[in-house]
């Protein structure tokens, strides 16, 4: 108002949307470091005036969101909160923004700080933040088994722009559980039900039904078994897994993989007890893969992307549509929509097309729900 701008000059001159200023003004949204640059400067202001200097307590105090944390963690803020999460699987790579405090060293800390121990805050886990809170507040966290969503992380983290990207690879359901309890910013999905046929729509009601979200497309995919190069088992469909001596790598109950192999038991009259009572089980497609090339087990459901990565050898035996799951509030985030442009981009279709992912409804809005 002081300098007569409209908040629509401010979105041209910041090269934002009106709603994205909207979002920040209203305090729905944190604008990223390099967002608050550019209000700050066109406002002729500094940022903490702006914005103020977020209070840090040494340690921070985080909400876990897994009971077996490793002592690397990456963190993110959502909905007001910190979040601690495992780096493990295939985010064993992803520098940590933190490290796990045990409880006499966050007493040592608070002590020196001046402060009283706050280490028994319930439910909390305290942390030594190894990344300024200005870049790990930045955060976005994606979470799904598609190995398309750390393609598409690795991505937009390797140019400039507002966000940094975490992979954490979860089944869907998973993801979906966070999701609903606000430990992730989006969730990946494929997950068709069983009696409509119909993908996502329906588990994505039972899980986040009370919050109004919408799916848009990643990609379509191919689901199926994987084996050894060449076959050598002569695996054709799931009938064949029925053979003695058989030995089956399994996915997780509440995953995708699974649910398909329990339908195609089904189908072939086999009993569910074969995927149930399987001796090795995975946590993701390219475990799965890793097993079967391995030679610690025969075969196993995976995608076709999975049986690349591996050089495996695919039988296909559904196509999926996987989605993300985003919350209608948070579209105004500058961080998603840089990754919803990303997703649209043809550079980016084309990579995940060599994968074996079918992009050609990728970027596409499928469904609206609406809040119960």
């Amino acid at each position: 108002m002081a300098l007569g701008l409209s908040q629509a000059a401010l979105a041209a001159s910041t090269r934002l949307s009106r709603q994205s200023i909207g979002a920040i003004e209203a305090g729905r949204t944190t604008p990223a470091v390099d967002v608050a640059l550019r209000i700050a400067a066109v406002l002729e202001s500094s940022v903490e005036e702006l914005f103020g200097s977020p209070r840090v307590e040494t340690p921070l105090h985080t909400e876990p969101t897994s009971s077996s944390l490793t002592e690397r963690v990456a963190l993110a803020q959502i909905a007001g909160r910190w979040l601690s999460y495992e780096l493990q699987g295939e985010a064993m790579w992803t520098a940590a923004d933190g490290l796990l405090l045990p409880a006499t060293e966050a007493r040592a800390a608070s002590a020196a700080s001046g402060r009283r121990s706050k280490t028994t805050r319930r439910g909390s886990v305290p942390v030594e933040p190894v990344r300024p809170l200005e870049e790990v507040h930045d955060n976005l966290v994606l979470m799904g088994c598609a190995a398309g969503l750390g393609l598409l992380a690795a991505r937009l983290n390797s140019r400039p722009g507002a966000g940094r990207f975490l992979w954490l690879g979860r089944s869907s359901t998973q993801a979906l559980s966070a999701l609903a309890r606000r430990q992730t910013h989006l969730a990946g999905v494929h997950l068709t039900d069983e009696k409509t046929g119909e993908p996502n729509v329906a588990d994505v009601r039972r899980h986040v039904g009370r919050e109004a979200v919408t799916l848009i497309t990643l990609a379509r995919w191919e689901a199926g078994l994987v084996t050894a190069p060449g076959n050598p088992k002569q695996i054709r469909s799931a009938l064949d897994l029925g053979r003695r001596g058989l030995r089956c790598v399994v996915r997780e109950v509440g995953s995708g993989a699974r649910r398909l192999l329990d339908r195609e038991l089904a189908r072939a009259s086999l009993p569910r007890e074969l995927a149930s009572e399987a001796p090795l089980n995975a946590n993701g497609h390219l475990q799965v893969a890793l097993a079967v090339s391995m030679g610690a087990a025969d075969t196993g459901m995976a995608t076709r992307d999975a049986a690349l990565a591996f050089g495996l050898h695919f039988v296909p035996l559904a196509e999926e549509r996987y989605d993300l799951v985003v919350p209608r509030a948070t579209f105004g985030d500058p961080r998603l929509q840089r990754l919803f442009d990303t997703l649209s981009s043809s550079v980016f279709q084309r990579e995940l097309s060599c994968l074996g992912y079918d992009v050609r409804a990728a970027g596409q809005r499928v469904a609206e729900l609406s809040a119960a």
